[in-house]
């Protein structure tokens, strides 16, 4: 005997991010639309720093491969430490189940990106903004994800890996063009019961003739929570110098590593080490920075709760930094 799910699902929340502040978001999903399996989302993260406001319209495909046709709008604003930018990106996609463990995705993208750099002066200790830059890109995208492990939500065997390539042309003249390539890679390793390792890399290469042409959502950048601890987000890589001071830029390529060892000792709770490497660099070779740490973990109902503390070894006056995630590892 099977009864609907219901039809509409409501989430509100609140947030506190170093870069972004204090926020909160509110979301409504219409799980079926009509009998023909339509869905609906539209989501808004609201903070001091960064906004975003997302709308998108699904609708199942069933020819060649299981899949769907997807069409979303997203628009955001972000005012860190690093940069101010905003954007609006309309993304339509198609994704087809291929295997158990490859589903492929091909999208289109239109993009139109505002930006200005927060250019530090360490002499008087003072900010100020750069002239703002306006650009657009149209662009395709292909995405394959592979992913075969015994769990998702905290898989103890397995692999799981990412392999992306989009690239297209626009700029503030519309002749700046760029074709980029990016790979993720996950392994998991179970020793007992309540031990696991975990290794994972990134590597990725932007081919143009002007990084500075791209916006900055089409950069790659290193450090934060994600990349490589004990360091701030994004806080690794090229930064440029100005008569006003200097500022990061993001960079054209973009390499991570990272090795870590967790050990559960009292039902769900357990303690990490990890060391992470990496850099997003401009040229053939990366300047990288080594971070080192320990951390806690918690296996809670909603997935795993990861606690670190982290510092990087590349300066004797980093100080540690503190990181939080909360969610399945792939």
């Amino acid at each position: 005997t099977l009864s609907p799910a219901p039809r509409s699902i409501y989430s509100a929340g609140v947030s506190y991010g170093t870069q972004s502040g204090a926020g909160i978001s509110l979301g409504l999903q219409r799980r079926y639309l009509n009998q023909r399996g339509h869905k609906l989302l539209a989501q808004m993260d609201y903070a001091s720093k960064r906004k975003t406001a997302t709308v998108q319209y699904r609708v199942p495909a069933f020819a060649w491969l299981d899949g769907w046709y997807s069409a979303s709008l997203q628009a955001a604003d972000e005012q860190t430490d690093y940069v101010n930018s905003r954007r609006l990106e309309f993304v339509a996609s198609r994704s087809g189940q291929y295997s158990d463990t490859i589903n492929l995705v091909a999208s289109a993208h239109v993009l139109r990106e505002r930006w200005a750099y927060t250019i530090a002066d360490e002499a008087t200790g003072t900010t100020s903004l750069s002239d703002f830059t306006y650009a657009s890109f149209v662009y395709p995208s292909l995405r394959a994800e592979y992913i075969n492990v015994d769990e998702r939500l905290a898989p103890r065997r397995g692999i799981g890996a990412t392999l992306t390539l989009r690239g297209g042309k626009g700029g503030a003249d519309g002749d700046a063009t760029f074709a980029q390539l990016h790979a993720t890679a996950a392994w998991f390793k179970g020793f007992d019961a309540d031990s696991r390792l975990i290794v994972r890399g990134e590597a990725g290469h932007t081919f143009t003739d002007d990084v500075l042409a791209l916006p900055p959502s089409l950069r790659y950048y290193a450090g934060g929570d994600r990349s490589v601890r004990g360091y701030g987000w994004h806080e690794i890589g090229p930064r440029v110098q100005t008569a006003a001071g200097s500022f990061f830029t993001g960079a054209p390529n973009v390499f991570t590593a990272s090795i870590e060892y967790e050990r559960y000792f009292l039902g769900p709770w357990g303690a990490a080490v990890f060391i992470d490497s990496g850099s997003a660099f401009d040229g053939k070779s990366p300047d990288m920075h080594t971070g080192v740490g320990i951390g806690v973990r918690w296996r809670s109902p909603v997935g795993p709760v990861r606690i670190d503390i982290a510092r990087g070894l590349d300066s004797p006056d980093s100080p540690f930094t503190l990181h939080l995630n909360i969610g399945a590892d792939l």
